[in-house]
């Protein structure tokens, strides 16, 4: 994993236009519309902060995430009963070829010791949709545990999500 610059965007927006990407990532968006927020975050004219990443294999980018602070999402972590102290994780393999074989396992695995090492110990709180059960079962292989179905207000669609929570080490 890299941070994510704006010469990645390119493609992260054709990732977003590939059904196994769109179909969670933009039902109720555009990939235009997330670019634009992509692009806020990676030149830090985004009002909260999001750390962005990019994961590569071999140099190559095949896929990228994020995570940020619950507290700088106060309406997102009410609604997702957030507990104090906790980060949120997003993540996604863009590249087809990558797709069932264990790069996803591995990114969130990466993405959690990244999160850790900046805030040793902390509790992480996420919520793939609840049909998407790849990235259920990627969340579960890395310790996540499953804490509720249900729809989340502050995701533009009532649609389950499913909330795992990691707990904290600390």
């Amino acid at each position: 994993m890299r941070p994510m610059t704006e010469q990645d965007l390119p493609f992260i927006e054709a990732w977003l236009r590939l059904p196994h990407v769109a179909c969670w990532w933009t039902p109720d968006t555009t990939a235009e519309a997330e670019i634009v927020r992509y692009r806020q975050r990676v030149n830090g004219s985004s009002a909260r902060t999001t750390i962005m990443l990019i994961v590569t294999w071999e140099g190559n980018p095949i896929g990228w995430c994020q995570w940020y602070r619950w507290a700088d999402y106060p309406a997102e972590a009410a609604a997702m009963d957030a507990r104090d102290g906790e980060i949120g994780i997003d993540y996604a393999i863009g590249d087809p070829a990558w797709i069932g074989r264990g790069a996803g396992t591995q990114m969130v695995a990466a993405l959690v010791a990244e999160g850790r090492r900046l805030h040793p110990g902390v509790g992480i709180l996420t919520a793939p949709a609840a049909a998407n059960t790849a990235s259920r079962r990627v969340l579960e292989k890395n310790g996540f545990e499953l804490v509720a179905i249900r729809p989340i207000v502050t995701e533009p669609s009532d649609t389950p999500m499913a909330v795992y929570r990691l707990r904290s080490t600390a």
